[in-house]
């Protein structure tokens, strides 16, 4: 469960650091950019509290293939110039990535 909790933690932070780069060429509705961020950064909060309960001496570890995935993601924004169909691309991954996390908090809660 640990590992898992961390997992999401560690995905939704290369998503926040994502979406804090260049969103200039974007056409979204700023304010739902703005509550996709807020929700973002509350649910890492929530999940550092998780992972900082006491008796855990624990120190998170990075997962090297979610790490990879996303500077491949930057790497992409970056070789586009930040443009509008790039940020579809990575809009799209993202849902699809979130969509996982859903799966995965699901087994969480259950084995809770």
């Amino acid at each position: 469960t640990q590992e898992r909790i961390e997992i999401i933690h560690q995905t939704l932070h290369d998503i926040n650091k994502i979406f804090s780069m260049n969103l200039g060429s974007v056409t979204w509705t700023w304010d739902k950019v703005e509550n996709f961020l807020l929700l973002l950064d509350l649910q890492l909060r929530e999940l550092q509290d998780c992972l900082r309960k006491p008796g855990l001496d624990h120190k998170m570890k990075r997962n090297a293939a979610i790490q990879h995935y996303f500077r491949k993601l930057e790497k992409f924004l970056k070789h586009k110039k930040f443009s509008e169909c790039s940020w579809e691309i990575i809009r799209a991954e993202t849902r699809a990535r979130l969509q996982q996390l859903l799966f995965i908090m699901a087994q969480v809660s259950k084995r809770n």
